[in-house]
């Protein structure tokens, strides 16, 4: 599912929406970040298990990509059944209408290449019980770029 420039997907309960790499701009040239540079996501994470799925909660265990040497993952990553975990944003807006929405911060660390705009990146998001789900993430476009993003800020409850 595309979303204005963005990306989401599913892994079992869990459902991402909005998934995208940010940037803090100006771009010189079409380089958002470069080798060595730590990159940003963001994203809205949401565990819609059903009875079936007995309303377990899940929890976002690690995130890999092959353009990074490492990810780092702040804030409490447990999605209960019917909640919504977010990262990249300033306001949790999601938290208006979904109550108790929580914030992470989620960061690909020591990029081995170039990050360009207008271009995607494969990231695999792990979670404990639903699973990996890869997905091909693309850089923010310029052009929407929300001024609702805030860097290392945990917000939320």
């Amino acid at each position: 599912m595309t979303m204005t420039g963005r990306v989401g997907g599913q892994v079992g309960s869990i459902i991402f929406r909005d998934v995208q790499i940010t940037w803090d701009g100006p771009v010189p040239g079409d380089e958002a970040y470069h080798p060595g540079d730590d990159a940003h996501l963001q994203l809205t994470i949401i565990n819609n298990a059903t009875t079936a799925d007995q309303g377990l909660a899940d929890r976002l265990v690690a995130v890999h990509s092959p353009i990074a040497l490492a990810s780092r993952i702040e804030g409490d990553t447990r999605v209960p059944d019917g909640h919504v975990i977010a990262a990249g944003y300033e306001d949790l807006l999601v938290s208006i209408t979904v109550p108790g929405a929580k914030a992470i911060d989620v960061v690909l660390v020591g990029l081995t290449e170039p990050v360009r705009a207008g271009l995607t990146y494969p990231v695999s998001f792990v979670f404990e019980r639903a699973g990996e789900l890869r997905l091909e993430v693309p850089v923010e476009n310029p052009d929407i770029r929300t001024t609702h993003r805030v860097r290392g800020n945990l917000t939320g409850s």
